[in-house]
């Protein structure tokens, strides 16, 4: 599987009437989120807007209803790793000031409905998120809801809200999420589960050479909470800009991905034959 280009198969490449007539139809949108951050010596820049819209296009795919994805939005925040090499360094104002204005060019183009579906776990990135739909929803725009991902977050959690809050496309958990064999290191970015995806989806953005032989981090849940404050902090425990381990000793840890897509199509769809 070759990689493709980060604009293929979503609404930039579909020419305006085939979005206008897809807008008449009632057609849902997929809103891809990421950011541009190091993910490590061995995984791109990329790779939270690449897993992120790879994630709609297989949404897309399993729904029994008609979707479109949007071109991602990839100028989030970057709160822990925004000053390693790679990373771009968004104010929170200018996030959400942009991601404000694509969701409304959304709406103006005639969707009611906008599905945020975001592959990073900053809480500022996420705490702005939650701005933007809560905002949304104020005036009236019921159909802008997070398509909360991934599960391994818990952003619900993290965030302090409910998961049956309006916010959300309410979706659980299954056993077969928890199927794959994982090496049992502690890992949030650029771990196994992201270099799995990668290898997937865009085999040829990867250092396979820089990847070989990567040791893992070792870090504990007192790092983690640590290494979120980032800056000093993210230097000291991953001055290579990952944590956990790199490299996944189940060859099928990509299809964690897959089934998170199958989960939120059959959510998505059973949220709409219940309104």
């Amino acid at each position: 599987m070759g990689s493709a280009p980060l604009l293929s198969d979503t609404m930039a490449t579909m020419t305006a009437p085939q979005i206008a007539q897809a807008a008449e139809r009632g057609v849902g949108v997929l809103l891809p989120i990421g950011v541009m951050e190091a993910h490590g010596p061995h995984l791109p820049t990329g790779t939270d807007a690449m897993l992120a819209t790879q994630l709609c296009q297989s949404i897309r795919g399993y729904a029994t209803r008609e979707l479109i994805v949007a071109p991602p939005y990839y100028w989030g925040i970057n709160g822990i790793l925004g000053r390693f090499a790679g990373s771009f360094n968004i104010r929170a104002e200018t996030a959400e000031m942009l991601l404000t204005d694509v969701i409304d060019s959304l709406v103006a183009n005639g969707f009611s409905e906008v599905l945020l579906v975001s592959h990073h776990g900053d809480m500022a990135h996420n705490q702005m998120l939650l701005k933007v739909v809560r905002a949304q929803q104020a005036q009236g725009r019921s159909g802008v809801r997070w398509l909360y991902a991934p599960a391994r977050w818990k952003m619900i959690e993290r965030l302090g809200l409910s998961a049956h809050d309006p916010v959300w496309v309410r979706w659980m958990p299954t056993p077969a999420l928890d199927a794959f064999k994982l090496t049992g290191i502690l890992g949030v970015h650029a771990d196994e589960f992201e270099t799995a995806g990668i290898v997937r989806y865009f085999p040829d953005t990867v250092d396979y050479d820089a990847l070989r032989g990567l040791p893992p981090t070792r870090l504990t849940v007192a790092d983690l909470i640590e290494w979120r404050t980032g800056d000093a902090a993210a230097r000291k425990l991953t001055p290579d800009g990952y944590f956990g381990d790199p490299n996944p000793i189940d060859p099928d840890l990509w299809r964690h991905f897959d089934e998170q897509a199958r989960i939120m199509a059959a959510a998505l769809c059973q949220d709409q034959t219940q309104e």
